[in-house]
């Protein structure tokens, strides 16, 4: 009679973990995919914003990126993975304004940015409305296969090169790992996780339990 009280404990406790694993799984997909759909409706307003700003439109826009932007192999190499995000102005008269980058990457790639924008001169569309001034576009650099939740409204595959890179999954299995007992290493975790994918904010909520654990 024991024996099977105590089974019953057993296959009780066994099915509540699993609810909970199963549970905090839907939860990790649900936040994905909403994070996923705001990305979706962002990189819409980008393009209806350069379809409207950029000569040729946002096709031309693109292209234009491709032609002058290098993925360089020494990134792809060291496994230079992320979203990284080009904010700039341009006047309604068509006038370069300011430019900065969100999430930089590394400095070549800031650089290559940095150079498109500049080389954009003239091909805008004169406004009327100083709403079309302002743009915000993420561009994905990723290594051709790995798997990432991240987004970009342009995304560069970099071909591989030899070197096998960690998919998002990895880095959140490490943060899961060390959370409680190694905050340093969960927050390396934690940052590549936001290389990859800045909006979302989950992450960054992560981030701010560890550095307030860690006294920072």
């Amino acid at each position: 009679m024991l024996n099977s009280q105590r089974l019953t404990v057993f296959v009780t406790i066994i099915v509540l973990v699993l609810i909970l694993v199963h549970s905090s799984s839907l939860m990790a997909q649900s936040s994905t995919a909403e994070v996923q759909s705001l990305l979706k409706e962002n990189n819409r307003i980008v393009k209806t914003m350069l379809d409207y700003r950029y000569k040729g439109g946002s096709g031309a826009f693109e292209r234009d990126f491709f032609m002058n932007v290098d993925y360089n192999q020494i990134s792809r190499q060291s496994c230079t993975v992320g979203t990284t995000i080009m904010q700039f102005t341009v006047g309604c008269d068509g006038t370069l304004g300011e430019f900065n980058i969100i999430n930089p990457l590394n400095d070549y790639i800031n650089s290559q940015l940095q150079k498109f924008f500049l080389m954009t001169k003239g091909n805008w569309n004169e406004c009327q409305n100083s709403d079309y001034e302002y743009f915000e576009i993420p561009i994905l650099f990723t290594i051709d296969g790995l798997e990432t939740e991240a987004i970009g409204f342009i995304t560069n595959y970099g071909d591989k090169v030899g070197v096998k890179c960690k998919c998002d999954k990895y880095f959140h299995e490490k943060f899961e790992k060390f959370k409680e007992k190694k905050p340093k290493k969960a927050l390396d975790a934690i940052n590549e996780l936001i290389k990859r994918n800045p909006y979302n904010e989950n992450y960054i909520k992560e981030k701010e339990k560890l550095q307030e654990k860690l006294g920072n």
